[in-house]
C-alpha cells in the first residue's frame, strides 16, 4: 500500500511533542532533521513504527528521522504545520558541542542545494562523454552553452550558500544575496584580474577569487547576522526597513574583502589541504577508510562534515578523490542488501531487502543499512569489508569524480573525462568488486534469518507437532500455547450496528491503520458503551471521542469523522477522565441523525492504539453486531 505522507507528517509532529516542542526542522537527502526543545519526551520507539519513517537518529544536536527518497515529501507536509522560530532554533543548538553545532551548520546550509549541484555535474560529465566520442563540437554554441551551465551552480555557489545560510542565521535574504554577489560580481573580478593594488579607506584588500568558495560567505552571513540584529534594535522604526540593509550591506561587503574572505579562504583551505595531505601519502589506505567507514559515518549523521571539503576540492582541483572513495562504500552496502535478498527466506524481508538494494544503487543507502543490513548486523560488517576492500583498488587507480555527486549508477557519468580513461576504469572496477564481494560475503557469512525466527515462534505458540518427533515437551508447550490463548483479552462492541474493516473508513488516517487497526462500526443507534473493564484515559472535550485501557491495551473510541467540527454540538458525554467503567457501561449519547443532517459521517471506529509487542489483534469484521458481542480480541 503507498504512504501517504501527509499522514506521516502528521504522526511524526505528534510524536515529537508537537508543533510547540519543535524550533526548527530541514531536512537532507533522506531525512528529516529536527531540532527539538526536549528530546526527551520523545519515544523513539513509537516515531519508528510511523509508517513512511525507516529509523532515527539522535546526533550532531538534532533528532534525525531517516524517511528515504520520499523526505522531500514528508518536510512539507510538515512545514504546513509547524511554524519554525530561528530564535528558538538557534538558542536550541547553542546547547549543543561545538563539533555537533558545526554539523547542524553544515547540513542546514547544503542539504537543500546538494541536487542541484550533481544535477550540474552529471552535465559536466555527459558533455566529457559526447566530447570523447567526437559527438560534439567543443567549438561550436551548444557546446559553448551547456558547459557554462553545467559550472553555474559552482560559480555562483557563494550565492546559493547565503540563501540558505541566511535562514539559519536569521539574516534578511535578500540582504545576504547582494553581499553574496558582491564578491562575485564583475566589476570585482575585473579588479582581481588586472591584479593592481585596490584599497578602502586606507586598508590594503586581498583580492582573492570567490567564485566557488564555501567558507568566506558562511563567515560573512554568521557576522551579518549580529551587525543587521544591532541596526534593527537601535534603528527608529521609521527609517528601519531602509538603512538596517543599508548599512549592514556597506558594513559587511568591504569587511568581507579586508577580513573574513581572507580567512575563510585560509580555514577553508587548510581543511581541504589536510584531507589532501593524507590522500597524498598513500591513497589505497585512505581509499581503505573512506571506503570501510563512510557508511558508519552516515549511521550517526555526522557524514555533513565532509561536504565542504568535496565542495572545496572541485573549486580549487577542478575533481574530487574523495567522492571516487566513497562510492565503494555506498556500491558495498547495496550489494550487502542484495545478498540478504539473495539468502533469506523471509518473504518479508525478501521485499524490503531488494528495494533497498536497488535504492542504494541510486545512492541512497539508508533503507539498506537500517531497514535491512545494520538491522541483521553480519552484512553490515559485510559491506564495510567489502567496501575498504574496493575503495584500495579506487585509491590505487587514483580515481576521482569530475563533478559534484552522490555516488550512485545514475552519476557515473560524473567520474568519466576525455583523457583519464584509466581513472574512469579504475573507477568502475572498484564499484563491481564492492557490489560483487558485498553480495558474495553477506551469502558466505550469513546471518539470523528472520524466517527461521519465526517458524520456531509460531511452533512454541501453536504447539505444532510438525516435527521429526513428538516429545513431551513439544506437547506441554501447545497446552501452554493454547491455555494462553484461551486467556486472550476480548474487546466487545462498543455500539451496536454493521461492522467494517478500519480500511474502509473513511478519513484517510484511520484506514491507514496509522493510529492503530480495528474497526469501523455503522451505528443503528446513538449509544456508545465501554467495550471492557477498563480505566477512561482521555475524554475529549468535544465528546467525540473516548480513550479506554486495561491490561496494557489502550484504545479509542471515535464518534463520526471530523465530527470534532462540531464542538460538542449533539454529544453528551457520561463518564470523566479517570474514572473506572465496566463492559457495557454507557459513555456517550450522540445525536446520529443531528449528525448525518449536519453532513458528517457517523461512522464509529474503534481501534486498539497500543498494546504488547507480542500481542495480536483477532478483528471480526463484515457482519452486524450487538452492544458487548466480541467485535476484536488481543491475544498474548
Amino acid at each position: 500500500m503507498a504512504i501517504d505522507y501527509r499522514i506521516t507528517a502528521r504522526e511524526l509532529v505528534k510524536e515529537l511533542g508537537g508543533d510547540s516542542n519543535i524550533t526548527n526542522v530541514t531536512h537532507c537527502a533522506t531525512r528529516l532533521r529536527f531540532i527539538l526543545k526536549d528530546e526527551s519526551i520523545v519515544d523513539s520507539g513509537k516515531v519508528t513504527k510511523i509508517p513512511g519513517v525507516i529509523t532515527t537518529v539522535q546526533a550532531g544536536g538534532q533528532y534525525q528521522v531517516v524517511i528515504g527518497n520520499h523526505v522531500k515529501d514528508a518536510f512539507d507536509f510538515v512545514m504546513e504545520l509547524v511554524h519554525v522560530d530561528e530564535t528558538q532554533a538557534s538558542a536550541s543548538a547553542n546547547k549543543a558541542g561545538v563539533f555537533s553545532r558545526i554539523i547542524d551548520i553544515i547540513s542546514s546550509i547544503f542539504a537543500p542545494f546538494l541536487y542541484t549541484l550533481a544535477a550540474c555535474g552529471i552535465l559536466q560529465g555527459i558533455l566529457g562523454i559526447f566530447v570523447a566520442l567526437n559527438a560534439i563540437d567543443t567549438t561550436g554554441g551548444t557546446y559553448q552553452i551547456l558547459n557554462f551551465v553545467s559550472w553555474t551552480a559552482f560559480t555562483f555557489l557563494p550565492v546559493l550558500i547565503s540563501i540558505t545560510a541566511s535562514k539559519k542565521f536569521g539574516v534578511n535574504t535578500y540582504v545576504a544575496v547582494v553581499i553574496a554577489c558582491a564578491l562575485v560580481c564583475p566589476d570585482y573580478i575585473n579588479m582581481v584580474n588586472a591584479g593592481e593594488p585596490v584599497y578602502f579607506l586606507g586598508m590594503k584588500v586581498q583580492l582573492l577569487s570567490y567564485t566557488s568558495s564555501v567558507i568566506p560567505i558562511i563567515l560573512a552571513i554568521w557576522i551579518a547576522s549580529y551587525v543587521q540584529k544591532f541596526f534593527d534594535k537601535h534603528l527608529p522604526i521609521v527609517v528601519r526597513n531602509l538603512f538596517s540593509p543599508m548599512f549592514t550591506i556597506t558594513i559587511m561587503v568591504p569587511l568581507t574583502l579586508l577580513a573574513f574572505g581572507p580567512i575563510g579562504n585560509t580555514v577553508g583551505g587548510a581543511i581541504g589541504g589536510a584531507y589532501n595531505y593524507l590522500y597524498g601519502l598513500s591513497p589505497i589506505i585512505a581509499g581503505i577508510i573512506v571506503g570501510g567507514l563512510w557508511e558508519v559515518l552516515v549511521i550517526f549523521g555526522v557524514h555533513w562534515g565532509i561536504t565542504p571539503v568535496t565542495v572545496g576540492n572541485y573549486a580549487a582541483l577542478g575533481y574530487d578523490t574523495f567522492t571516487g572513495l566513497q562510492a565503494s562504500a555506498v556500491f558495498a552496502q547495496a550489494g550487502a542488501a542484495l545478498g540478504v535478498f539473495l539468502k533469506t527466506k523471509d518473504k518479508d524481508m525478501k521485499g524490503v531487502s531488494l528495494s533497498a538494494a536497488i535504492t542504494g544503487l541510486f545512492g541512497i543507502t539508508e533503507p539498506a543499512i537500517y531497514g535491512v543490513n545494520l538491522r541483521l548486523k553480519k552484512p553490515m560488517i559485510c559491506g564495510c569489508i567489502a567496501g575498504a576492500a574496493a575503495g584500495a583498488v579506487a585509491g590505487g587507480f587514483n580515481a576521482v569524480s569530475w563533478g559534484y555527486n552522490m555516488p550512485g549508477v545514475a552519476t557515473i557519468p560524473a567520474y568519466f573525462k576525455a583523457g583519464h580513461m584509466g581513472q574512469f576504469l579504475g573507477f568502475l572496477l572498484s564499484i563491481v568488486i564492492a557490489f560483487v564481494l558485498g553480495v558474495v560475503l553477506t551469502w558466505i557469512v550469513g546471518f539470523e534469518d528472520g524466517a527461521k525466527e519465526e517458524a520456531a515462534d509460531t511452533a512454541e505458540t501453536t504447539g505444532t507437532t510438525a516435527v521429526a518427533e513428538v516429545t513431551e515437551k513439544g506437547e506441554a508447550a501447545s497446552e501452554a500455547a493454547a491455555s494462553e490463548k484461551s486467556t486472550g483479552m476480548e474487546l466487545g462492541c462498543p455500539v451496536k450496528g454493521q461492522v467494517i474493516p478500519v480500511s474502509d473508513v473513511k478519513d484517510e488516517v484511520f484506514a491507514s491503520r496509522g493510529m492503530g487497526d480495528g474497526v469501523g462500526i455503522i451505528p443503528e443507534e446513538g449509544k456508545v458503551y465501554a467495550p471492557f473493564d477498563g480505566t477512561v484515559e482521555a475524554v475529549f472535550p468535544t465528546g467525540h471521542a473516548v480513550g479506554i485501557s486495561a491490561n496494557g491495551v489502550e484504545t479509542l473510541i471515535h464518534i463520526g469523522i471530523n465530527t470534532v467540527e462540531l464542538d460538542g454540538k449533539g454529544f453528551e458525554v457520561k463518564v470523566q477522565q479517570g474514572d473506572a467503567v465496566k463492559k457495557g457501561d454507557l459513555l456517550v449519547e450522540f445525536d446520529k441523525a443531528m449528525i448525518e443532517k449536519s453532513g458528517y459521517d457517523s461512522t464509529v471506529i474503534f481501534i486498539v492504539t497500543d498494546m504488547d509487542e507480542d500481542a495480536q489483534l483477532e478483528v471480526h469484521a463484515g457482519k452486524k453486531l450487538n452492544v458487548s458481542e466480541e467485535v476484536m480480541r488481543v491475544n498474548r
